[in-house]
């Protein structure tokens, strides 16, 4: 199932298109049985949908909308990373390249805690740059009430895209003057949250259904036959 989500996440797998369930068995290396098991659940967190006989379709963002914090996130924290990072000092770069290195580290060592406190360390250190301090308060709270459990499993699995640990990348972006990068990055990472279990999929409990409740979510695509 993580490696299906961060399929999504990469493109490998489009979203608001169909893609042939024998496709995603290949991608998946999985046989039949698998494949259906692993859909079953994308499907039950409304996320896909039958699309004919053989294929399914991976809802857009626009059919199934985020979380409300998230949704306040996308408003918010792209444009402020972008001023943060329009303030960065030389010595500051130094201090976030550093805060990056241990976000890889955090990866590479397959331990989601550590990941996530190293990933936060440094989005509130970039973020202690902005100007507004009301604003930066703001939106490193929204950040700790946005539930990451999607992003466990692929941790710990080390299967985790790269997309969704944008570290060291924005640093780079910083050093280079590209402060419109930092916002289409961060812009990029708030909508992928979605695709991998953060704020509804994996969290139902905490902020209830994935999409409206008078959507019915067509899951008749796992008693179709994969040939």
């Amino acid at each position: 199932m993580a490696r299906l989500r961060m399929m999504v996440v990469d493109g490998s797998i489009p979203t608001d298109e169909p893609i042939e369930i024998d496709r995603i068995a290949d991608l998946l290396r999985a046989d039949a049985s698998v494949t259906l098991l692993v859909l079953m659940e994308l499907g039950r967190d409304g996320f896909l949908e039958r699309v004919g006989e053989h294929a399914v379709r991976v809802r857009d963002r626009v059919e199934a909308p985020g979380d409300g914090i998230v949704q306040i996130r996308r408003m918010l924290e792209p444009m402020a990373l972008r001023t943060a990072a329009e303030h960065a000092r030389p010595v500051d770069l130094i201090t976030l390249r550093h805060l990056a290195e241990g976000v890889e580290a955090a990866v590479a060592a397959r331990d989601y805690l550590a990941f996530r406190r190293a990933d936060d360390a440094f989005v509130a250190t970039l973020l202690s740059l902005h100007p507004n301090a009301e604003l930066a308060r703001l939106c490193t709270e929204l950040r700790l009430r946005t539930a990451y459990d999607g992003l466990r499993v692929p941790v710990e699995q080390g299967v985790l895209s790269d997309s969704l640990r944008p570290d060291a990348r924005i640093v780079d972006l910083i050093a280079a003057g590209d402060f419109a990068g930092v916002e289409s990055l961060a812009e990029t990472l708030i909508d992928r949250l979605r695709l991998v279990g953060a704020p509804r999929m994996d969290s139902p409990h905490l902020v209830g259904a994935p999409i409206p409740l008078d959507v019915e979510v067509d899951v008749e695509f796992l008693e179709v036959p994969v040939s």
